[in-house]
């Protein structure tokens, strides 16, 4: 064994915590990190460790990392070998504050033992849909979910048509994307059945077969074991995808026909980027890929149609890329002899090869592991996606211009766009009296952005569900509502030139009261001090009067409403100003996560969390202002918390909440 010890081979940005017991050994070589029988390993939060070589663990060593874990090889020869009795674990105290491990040019065969990956989601994405999961190891089998949880809960036993087979509700699927449908995973021929690679789309149940619940992965935490998965050449079927191939099969008209196990397309095909009414449009379904995060880091999907040189690239360039969706909280049901049926997804759109509309704030892009998403192209035209280079231990975005690397800046610049693909964009956004969004829809404009119905051209576009409370219609080309289509739009585009001062029709279906608020982009980005060009969106309320739309602003308003979205006034119009609430600083709830969202004026902030019998949890100062907060809670803890935010000025907002 070597003991050459030269600390050139490892960063460490924060304090590591090494326990060492008895006659054990913690050696940093050159090409090996040795962990000793019985030692402790604890790599704390915010802490990355890097190793220019590879990693064996021996006995009953145990590696805790809440922290990164960065093992680049220095040849093939490099290993992980993780031991039998030894245990490598990802630890997790939040869904944002979790371990990661990054492997890079070790092959697959010298990736050896199990890591445990504890897990929690941000979204339970429906109470009786099957939960939308990645599982980012190699040759994972059957026997691995069963040793997470347990012999009792899943089907994997009958395969058959019926209600105790592939309609039960504890069958587990995977997603067959050449086909469009959901293969169910059975045993063939035993518990060492390998159901699939790191990039398989499953659907995990959550209920038995009864239909009692057994599994909440937003509050009760799961460890998932497998062999890591690595990035070497001959197993590049981990990471790439070739998005092509899809069989062209023939749905039916509103996809009455029927896949191979006898379900109609109708009843679990979803497609959030094209229109379903009145009729399915041509392009629904079609060139639609459903995939997983395929390692145990983040991955960043901002870049990946875009054209980049040299070393910035992530060696991705999807020219035909439409955009990314997933779905989050409470949005999939399902039920025996009617099928699933879907909410809205949060969807972001590309323009000019950067994603400009829909959901791109607080880093939607970002895939966390165990992570899903859909993925959309305009065109059949052959397109490999390779996730290697996407991979990312921040939260936020990769910078643009800056060369990729798993820890390069976070994101701060808009990438060079042509004109006439720039996207300007408003969000409406509804929350209720406690400050928990409710939902969101977005009118995009462009230069190339197409009005009226096109669903077939029509690329800066999302549709939402039936139940939807907060929507635009599809306008006719000379303004106002096209009663002819009865979408409610997630996204509604309109032409920048052709459309201006023109009215896109604005729906609340909510009798209580409410607030909305609006948040303004341009090419992707907040544009907190108003679009480039110096025009803005305008909101006509129910007395006809119009409102100037700035960032961060918002209405009181109670009961339904059918307003009007415009990009510039229209000529004649009169301004007002309705109840408009002045820019605030707002602590509320955003998918599973209290946040602190900061008024334009404060400029530094300070954050403190105490509990309900006033004791002191977390303070937080110096805090930037750009950005929305999230607030360090324990989440999986039921409880009530005061929360205090301090400006530089010396103003105060308090919120007692509960968790």
């Amino acid at each position: 064994m070597q003991t050459n010890t030269q600390v050139r081979n490892m960063m460490i940005k924060k304090f590591i915590s090494l326990q060492l017991i008895l006659m054990n050994i913690f050696c940093f070589a050159q090409v090996l990190t040795y962990v000793g029988n019985s030692a402790l390993v604890t790599i704390q939060s915010q802490t990355l460790l890097y190793n220019g070589g590879g990693l064996q663990t021996a006995g009953t060593s145990i590696v805790n990392n809440s922290g990164n874990v960065m093992l680049s090889a220095s040849s093939s020869n490099d290993i992980m070998s993780i031991g039998n009795a030894s245990s490598f674990n990802l630890k997790l105290a939040s869904t944002s504050n979790y371990g990661q491990l990054y492997i890079a040019g070790i092959p697959q065969v010298n990736i050896t033992g199990k890591v445990n990956k504890e897990y929690l989601s941000d979204y339970l994405n429906g109470a009786t849909g099957r939960q939308q999961t990645g599982l980012p190891f190699y040759n994972y089998t059957i026997q691995d979910l069963l040793d997470t949880f347990g012999t009792t809960h899943f089907n994997f036993t009958n395969g058959s048509l019926t209600s105790a087979g592939r309609f039960s509700p504890n069958s587990v699927f995977r997603w067959n994307n050449y086909n469009s449908k959901f293969d169910q995973i059975y045993i063939n021929p035993d518990n060492n059945t390998v159901i699939g690679t790191p990039m398989t789309y499953y659907i995990l149940p959550r209920r038995n077969a009864d239909g009692s619940v057994f599994w909440d992965p937003t509050s009760q935490t799961r460890t998932f074991s497998g062999r890591a998965a690595s990035d070497y050449v001959d197993t590049s079927g981990n990471y790439i995808f070739s998005l092509s191939g899809q069989q062209a099969v023939n749905f039916g008209y509103n996809g009455n026909n029927k896949n191979t196990y006898g379900e109609k397309y109708n009843t679990y095909l979803d497609d959030p980027f094209s229109s379903k009414t009145p009729s399915w449009s041509a392009d629904y379904g079609r060139n639609l890929f459903q995939l997983a995060n395929p390692f145990l880091t983040n991955i960043d999907l901002k870049f990946i149609a875009t054209n980049e040189a040299g070393n910035e690239s992530d060696d991705n360039y999807l020219p035909n890329l439409v955009g990314i969706a997933y779905y989050g909280n409470n949005q999939i049901g399902w039920q025996l002899n009617q099928g699933a049926t879907y909410g809205s997804a949060i969807v972001v759109l590309t323009s000019g090869g950067a994603f400009q509309a829909g959901d791109i704030t607080d880093n939607k892009l970002i895939i966390k592991p165990m992570g899903e998403f859909m993925i959309k192209l305009s065109s059949n035209d052959p397109q490999t996606l390779n996730l290697s280079k996407t991979r990312r231990f921040n939260s936020t975005s990769r910078a643009d211009g800056v060369d990729y690397s798993v820890t390069s800046a976070k994101n701060t610049n808009a990438n060079a766009i042509p004109a006439d693909k720039i996207v300007k964009q408003v969000a409406v956004v509804m929350y209720d009296m406690d400050g928990l969004e409710m939902e969101r829809t977005y009118y995009a404009v462009s230069p190339s952005a197409i009005s009226g119905y096109n669903p077939e051209n029509a690329k800066l576009q999302a549709y939402g569900a039936p139940e939807k409370l907060l929507y635009t219609k599809e306008e006719l080309e000379t303004g106002g509502e096209n009663v002819n289509n009865s979408d409610k739009l997630y996204i509604n585009e309109a032409n920048e030139i052709s459309f201006k001062s023109k009215e896109i029709p604005l729906y609340i279906n909510n009798p209580q009261q409410y607030q909305i608020k609006f948040e303004v982009y341009e090419k992707g980005e907040k544009a907190t001090n108003g679009l480039s060009n110096g025009k803005s969106f305008y909101l006509k309320n129910a007395q006809g009067q119009f409102v100037k739309i700035v960032d961060g602003e918002g209405l009181a308003m109670s009961g339904s409403q059918v307003l009007g979205l415009y990009y510039e006034l229209p000529e004649g119009a009169t301004l007002g100003t309705g109840n408009v609430i002045n820019n605030q600083t707002v602590i509320a709830k955003k998918d599973g996560q209290w946040v602190v969202r900061f008024a334009k004026n404060w400029n530094k902030a300070t954050v403190e969390v105490f509990s309900a019998a006033g004791q002191l949890l977390s303070a937080k100062t110096q805090i930037s202002t750009d950005t929305d907060y999230t607030i360090p809670l324990n989440y999986q803890a039921k409880s009530i918390f005061l929360v205090k935010a301090i400006s530089e000025k010396g103003e105060v907002v308090i919120k007692k909440i509960v968790n």
